[in-house]
């Protein structure tokens, strides 16, 4: 396990190290000990009502059944916050989004980080698809060659989610299609929201075939042809 951290980490540092400078921060987010008590301090009560706002789109409980819309519940409650965040600075660009989280305090998104993380997590219908032995490669071992750390290294095996690494999404279970439409994002430069574009340059040494294999793997589901470029485009304000 320790190695398998030290991988993720040295593979990381070299794609930060190449990566090409950038204007502007990818977040406003830094994980201070304040930040993270605040994060982490939220009224599940509180984030309920202000729920209400949220679940036309995101259902009752932040699980709905939209091909590209995220599930929320059960997420971790960090990720969940800096998303927010991101969103109100406009780091991660959605008109829907943006224009959604406008007026929410920190405190406000704090609260809805809480109330989405003490729901329960979405869970894949149907039988598993038959693993992906290249998905399964990537996922937890990886490839040196092209500096791409095991997946599982920083989301947790299968994607279930480390708790230790602030921040960090879990993606078992999640939607086939956003998986691929957020990996297609990233490799496309269209999210930019990850710190040190280490997402981004990943991504970029990613297939098609190995973006929906991948999805495919945390999802649980068959594999899909993944979208066109341009359909993992965030909407854009008019």
């Amino acid at each position: 396990m320790r190695r398998r951290f030290a991988i993720a980490f040295f593979a990381a540092a070299a794609l930060a190290a190449a990566a090409p400078l950038v204007s502007g921060p990818s977040s406003r987010v830094a994980w201070t000990l304040e930040t993270v008590k605040l994060a982490r301090s939220g009224d599940a009560a509180k984030g309920k009502k202000l729920h209400e706002d949220c679940a036309q789109c995101h259902g009752e409980a932040g699980n709905v059944d939209i091909p590209d819309v995220p599930d929320l519940g059960g997420q971790d409650s960090l990720y969940i916050y800096k998303q927010l965040s991101d969103y109100k600075a406009e780091s991660r660009a959605s008109s829907i989004m943006n224009e959604a989280v406008k007026t929410l305090s920190d405190r406000d998104m704090a609260d809805l980080a809480a109330f989405y993380a003490a729901q329960k997590p979405p869970r894949s219908a149907g039988k598993p698809a038959p693993p992906n032995n290249a998905a399964v490669k990537l996922a937890t071992v990886g490839d040196g060659v092209r500096l791409i750390p095991a997946c599982d290294a920083c989301h947790g095996d299968r994607g279930a989610g480390n708790p230790s690494f602030y921040g960090m999404p879990g993606l078992k279970d999640q939607k086939s299609q956003d998986l691929t439409v957020q990996l297609m994002a990233f490799r496309s430069g269209e999210r930019a929201n990850d710190v040190y574009r280490v997402m981004r340059d990943l991504c970029k040494r990613l297939t098609d075939s190995e973006i929906g294999a991948l999805a495919s793997y945390y999802s649980g589901a068959l594999p899909e042809e993944p979208p066109t470029i341009s359909a993992t485009k965030p909407p854009q304000k008019k």
